[in-house]
């Protein structure tokens, strides 16, 4: 059944452009536990059928008269200059439907769209999306990344125009920027995509754009509005969702933060949506709302220390919020893999601000507050169910997550090791025996090791660098080599912890569980919830170890 068509508003026609779909065309992903269906109706192989593409929409006159065209089809594109054919573009084209879209639902391809039609009307997303798709082919595909990077060079920096296309194509280029050759560029395409969104007004409703500045004389009457119709929606959540949650991980600024445009953009989609992934976005940006929230009391945003008391306060808000969002979703979180990641996320990344942003200083030495211990195990718990999800995956699979995945993954590795060391103080271990127990994470990492080997190739690009997932092997051995080198032995924890008890290192956290928060754990003094979080609070020479997992991190640009 083929997807239905746009609304149509006062700012957005109705495209009848679109050839109806031969049975057979489909955009099915497999999520876990079952299938989703990106287009309304059965899941069916895919028999792709020429489209016209949709074109921006606009009350009065032509595209062309208020927006340069896209750049045409050169003669010369990776097609003329023979590094694929026509069939072998097609086949891409079906991979990016039914393996990557799903992963990256802000830029839709219609299932009756083909190469040939696709290459005609949008030549730079094309070229983005063969490029994402050729993940099985390293060289070539950086071959092709050299073509994207001409692209938009011409557009964003000669004398190309800086149109709609070229926001798309920015963003599939960005989704999976982890297979770029290095040094990569995911903060300078993301900003290079933000200029266009703000050059041509796409953070706002169509009916409040507006075209001429107020330095203008001659009194004319404002354009009306144009709209690229539920595309550009799509796109702008794309872009947020993709600037504020890596920035909130990777500890930088987020060029674009939330607004309640976004929103309003969700329930639109959702109203009456062309795809099932229509109706999960507005979870995703509530979510990452929600995130933001977290945002405003770590260390990243406050320049302060918390009170424990304060951060008590957040802490037992904020995970109310996530528990009630959680209850309130119409599906089960599993079936959607960019949500699910992304909730398992937002979870350690509230562990990791209530527990390791913040080192005691002179004026707060101690934390009086026992939530720590809570806050610890709901971490350990959100790191197994996460890292469980990944190495539970049928082989290969991961290989279509975009790069915020791959970085929640990193995340989750690095906070993962922390935890358990922490949890590992003797004063801490009776409280949090059955998770670290659970979680294994030594084997854990060994897993996770042997599913990036079986991705490693031997290939080399033309300037002799190995695949990603070479350098992922690596990292991920770097962070096993940090963790087991700290958990040798208990009677080495003993003594560690017997130097801390005698105050010969950092000033410590003090842990004392009420009563009611540690019902149905033993009991212990609570002068022995004085202990250490050896070497975990922000530390260059941490950040360092495992930067190199991040892909905008030091290690990316060595």
């Amino acid at each position: 059944m083929a997807p239905r068509g746009p609304v149509k508003t006062v700012h957005e026609a109705k495209s009848d452009a679109f050839a109806p779909p031969p049975q057979g065309a489909a955009t099915a992903a497999i999520a876990w536990g079952r299938s989703v269906i990106f287009s309304k109706g059965e899941e069916r192989p895919g028999l792709p059928v020429q489209a016209i593409s949709r074109s921006a929409t606009a009350s009065e006159g032509s595209i062309d008269e208020k927006s340069p065209a896209s750049v045409p089809t050169q003669p010369d594109d990776v097609i003329g200059k023979g590094h694929l054919t026509i069939d072998a573009a097609n086949r891409l084209l079906h991979e990016y439907r039914t393996t990557l879209m799903p992963y990256c639902p802000f830029v839709i391809i219609p299932p009756q769209a083909t190469a040939t039609a696709l290459r005609k009307e949008k030549p730079f997303l094309f070229l983005t999306i063969l490029t994402a798709a050729l993940y099985d082919n390293m060289p070539l595909q950086r071959t092709l990344e050299l073509e994207v990077k001409r692209a938009i060079s011409h557009s964003m920096i000669f004398d190309g125009p800086a149109t709609f296309e070229m926001l798309q194509g920015i963003l599939v280029h960005l989704a999976w920027c982890q297979y770029h050759s290095r040094p990569r560029r995911f903060s300078q395409y993301l900003h290079l995509g933000i200029t266009i969104i703000t050059d041509l007004q796409l953070d706002r409703a169509p009916e409040d754009r507006f075209w001429r500045t107020r330095v203008n004389f001659d009194g004319e009457a404002d354009q009306n509005a144009i709209s690229w119709g539920r595309e550009e929606r799509r796109a702008v959540i794309g872009f947020f969702w993709f600037s504020s949650g890596i920035s909130q991980i990777l500890q930088k600024r987020s060029s674009f933060s939330y607004i309640p445009y976004l929103e309003a953009s969700c329930e639109l989609l959702a109203s009456d949506a062309e795809y099932d992934s229509d109706c999960h976005l507005l979870y995703i940006v509530q979510l990452q709302r929600l995130s933001e929230k977290i945002l405003l009391i770590s260390s990243q945003h406050a320049s302060e220390n918390h009170h424990a008391d304060t951060l008590e306060y957040h802490y037992r808000e904020l995970r109310s919020e996530l528990d009630l969002y959680r209850a309130q979703l119409p599906f089960m979180l599993t079936e959607d893999h960019l949500l699910f990641m992304q909730f398992h996320t937002v979870e350690l990344y509230l562990c990791q601000v209530i527990l390791f942003d913040y080192k005691p200083s002179a004026q707060h030495p101690r934390h009086d507050s026992p939530f720590q211990v809570e806050s610890l195990r709901m971490g350990l718990t959100a790191a197994r169910t996460l890292l469980e999800f990944y190495i539970s995956l049928p082989l290969h699979r991961e290989v279509a997550f975009n790069n915020a995945g791959w970085i929640q993954l990193g995340f989750a590795v690095t906070l993962a090791c922390k935890l358990v060391v922490a949890a590992s103080e003797p004063s801490i271990h009776p409280h949090t025996a059955d998770l670290t127990r659970a979680l294994n994470l030594s084997n854990m990492l060994s897993r996770c090791v042997l599913r990036i080997q079986a991705l490693v190739t031997s290939h080399l690009d033309a300037r002799g660098d190995r695949d990603v997932f070479y350098h992922y092997e690596k990292r991920l051995n770097r962070a096993r080599w940090w963790f087991e080198s700290r958990t040798l032995s208990r009677s080495q924890q003993n003594e560690s912890f017997a130097v801390a008890m005698d105050g010969s290192s950092d000033p410590s956290i003090a842990q004392m569980p009420s009563e009611e928060e540690l019902e149905g754990y033993p009991t212990i003094p609570r002068d022995e919830f004085d202990f250490q979080w050896p070497g975990l609070f922000p530390s260059p020479a941490f950040d360092d170890l495992f930067a190199g997992w991040m892909t905008q991190g030091p290690a990316a640009f060595e």
